[in-house]
């Protein structure tokens, strides 16, 4: 039978990391030897930085498939990619350096899954809760497609998670990601209805931002005990 899947020469990927060492160790990156599986179908690398909040750990097996760690104590979160070439491994890994110098773990409690825009915007995402942030990052097409045909699924109030928290990559992954900061926030309004509620946020730089979702989520009681503090008689609810 012919093989479908390329397979990544693992000795070849190892040397994409050594012609990368001398840059990333005078940027500051610490990096460990390449250690070997023993069937040498795997090959895995650990990065340190005194300026990063996290530590990395990227295992790539000849496959295609490769796996980033961000770790930080007590807590752990673990991306899937595929890679289909020598290249890509190197493009990889300087993606995840790139990315380690600016992410942090954050705690985020999951408050709604068909959060989106406006009411011109029907691809649904999720909208997540974090200590200083709300965040809302857009879902796929086919993803809607599946809702269209099954329905939504909801988020339940006991939604957490711990997230990397990048808010450059969130931003830039599409325009109708949200990344807003409870301290730049001047005003909200919080409205429910019948099937849809939302949220309207004035922030200090002068822009508004909507946020709609379905009102069986749990985010407009949620959003209304976290924001009330802080914004006293500046949220209408």
């Amino acid at each position: 039978m012919r093989e479908t899947r390329h397979r990544i020469a693992m000795d070849l990927a190892a040397a994409e990391i050594e012609k990368r060492r001398s840059q990333w160790l005078a940027d500051g990156v610490q990096v460990s030897p390449v250690p070997w599986a023993d069937d040498r179908e795997q090959l895995a690398v650990h990065f340190t930085a005194a300026g990063w909040a996290v530590q990395l750990f990227v295992e790539v097996h000849c496959s295609g498939q490769a796996g980033l760690h961000f770790t930080s104590p007590g807590e752990a979160v673990q991306e899937s990619r595929r890679v289909a070439s020598v290249e890509a491994v190197g493009a990889l890994l300087d993606e995840a350096v790139a990315r380690a110098w600016r992410v942090s773990l954050q705690p985020a409690k999951l408050i709604a899954r068909t959060c989106t825009t406006g009411w011109l915007d029907w691809i649904h995402g999720e909208l997540w809760l974090l200590p200083d942030h709300l965040v809302r990052i857009r879902g796929g097409v086919p993803a809607a497609m599946v809702i269209g045909l099954v329905g939504p699924e909801l988020a339940t109030p006991d939604s957490f998670q711990t997230l990397v928290y990048d808010p450059d990559t969130i931003r830039s992954a599409h325009r109708t990601n949200k990344v807003l900061p409870f301290t730049e926030i001047t005003h909200a309004r919080i409205h429910g209805g019948l099937t849809t509620s939302g949220i309207t946020l004035s922030m200090a730089d002068g822009t508004r931002h909507k946020l709609l979702w379905m009102s069986m989520e749990p985010a407009r009681g949620l959003l209304r005990d976290r924001l009330l503090p802080l914004l006293g008689p500046r949220l209408a609810h």
